[in-house]
């Protein structure tokens, strides 16, 4: 008859390498999706600190499931299934999170409803596991459990302009979780609520902007050419003095960037079954994006401007590309962003920056500028993956990038005697406003000359 001895302690269920992997590999599908969620109602939320605070959210969400995949994977090494055979359920409750009749809905859904069963059911897990066995597993989840809290906090803290009542859509959703066994798969399953037949979610094709800034579609004048009158109004600041204007660009430039945030959110969205690191690459560049916008609303507020009746928050450039195929976005986007770094613009902006003695301005342009660096990386890399590392792929990112740049130039020509293509109000108010800011400082002799984009090919080519 076999012998043994009595075990050295007793172990929970669910808690063994095989367990694991499966929780863990469903709670990284439930952090990948919410990334593609959020990336999707990124683009359409219109408040200027709700979208910044989405822009964020988006890329928190990408980390986590970046790193509860690097764990799936190494608890069944050399296995790499941790990116098939995803629980459909899972899926079908995400789709669901998606379809909120608005913001209101989308983030009550998301935050008191999604990421509050994430935040339980990781503490169900820490509770259950093994600490020294499944160590790796804890310190990840305890960074996340205390990401994921914070995250609900915060949420709550944020005022919601237009909010409504979002308590059906909270209990139908509830309901949708718990028949799925949450998301670990592990509570009892109970019946499936009457699904409301809601439309899938769609992404806005065109812009939508804070309802306090007046509708613009320009922000700056190299933005349309035909618009003589705000390049004029412009120049008035200009004559204050290069250090001045550069402060005033740099802060709208920097503001209205959010549409290079907008563009890759898109793209993430839309394509399915690109390598991990394709979305990991894009929702950092989302977030990169977002804080440079956020870089230039800060320095605007903390020269105690009244931003949306001073500033112009365009929409052309994000409404231009959103009927373009997603290469052909991202094609556009790392086109501009590759000629500034060719250029040299940033450094030179960073200089004259420098030189005026606004260290918050400059420090904003200096990570700015290490910023684009890795973007324009990620643009090289995933154009390369989509269009083919060869000639032929070369000649496609010519031909999608000229007829992208024919594109936007079509819709700068119908759009510039649009009521909100004209930037000379902006700027004549602005001009007073800035003008009584100015200080003296000792003469530098600074004698650099400085071009605002660098966006015509037969310029790059001469650099």
């Amino acid at each position: 008859m076999p012998k043994v001895i009595r075990s050295s302690r007793a172990t929970p269920q669910h808690t063994r390498v095989g367990d694991a992997s499966s929780i863990l590999k469903r709670f990284y599908i439930f952090e990948r999706q919410l990334m593609r969620a959020l990336a999707g109602w990124y683009i359409q939320t219109p408040g200027v600190e709700l979208k910044f605070f989405l822009g964020g959210e988006q890329w928190l969400s990408s980390q986590h499931a970046d790193s509860l995949r690097a764990r799936v994977l190494e608890l069944r090494y050399p296995r790499r299934d941790v990116d098939k055979k995803w629980d459909q359920d899972l899926l079908v409750f995400m789709d669901e999170l998606l379809k909120a009749a608005n913001l209101s809905e989308f983030l009550a859904g998301v935050y008191d409803v999604a990421l509050a069963a994430l935040r339980d059911e990781i503490q169900e897990y820490l509770d259950r596991t093994d600490p020294l066995d499944d160590a790796p597993t804890v310190y990840r989840l305890r960074h996340i459990a205390y990401d994921t809290a914070t995250r609900i906090e915060q949420m709550h803290l944020l005022e919601q302009p237009d909010a409504t009542d979002t308590s059906e859509w909270r209990d139908y959703l509830s309901q949708r979780l718990a028949s799925i066994g949450g998301l670990s798969g592990l509570h009892e399953r109970d019946a499936a609520p009457i699904d409301p037949g809601r439309p899938g979610f769609q992404v806005q094709r065109s812009a939508r902007r804070d309802p306090r800034f007046r509708t613009a579609r320009f922000h700056l004048p190299h933005e349309n050419k035909y618009d003589k009158a705000g390049a004029a109004a412009w120049k008035r600041i200009e004559s204050l003095d290069k250090r001045v204007a550069m402060q005033v660009w740099s802060a709208i430039s920097h503001f209205n960037e959010i549409w290079a945030g907008e563009a890759p959110a898109s793209v993430l969205f839309d394509l399915s079954g690109e390598p991990w690191d394709f979305y990991l690459d894009l929702s950092r560049w989302i977030w990169d994006e977002t804080r440079h916008s956020m870089m230039g609303y800060r320095a605007m507020q903390g020269w105690g401007w009244d931003v949306p009746s001073l500033i112009p928050y365009g929409d052309a450039l994000y409404n231009a590309l959103g009927p373009m195929p997603p290469a052909q976005r991202l094609a556009l986007l790392y086109y501009f962003e590759e000629g500034l770094l060719r250029s040299g613009t940033k450094q030179v902006e960073l200089k004259i920056l420098e030189a005026s003695g606004d260290d918050g301005s400059a420090h904003d342009m200096d990570y700015d500028w290490a910023d684009e660096a890795i973007h324009v990386g990620y643009g090289f890399k995933w154009l390369r993956h989509l269009l083919g590392d060869d000639n032929a792929g070369q000649a496609e990112l010519t031909r999608l990038t000229d007829e992208a740049r024919a594109i936007f130039a079509d819709y700068v020509k119908a759009h510039k005697d649009d009521e909100e293509a004209k930037l000379a109000p902006y700027f004549e108010r602005l001009y007073d406003v800035v003008a009584q800011m100015t200080l003296d400082v000792p003469e530098d002799g600074l004698e650099i000359q400085w071009a605002p984009v660098v966006a015509d090919q037969a310029v790059l080519e001469d650099l």
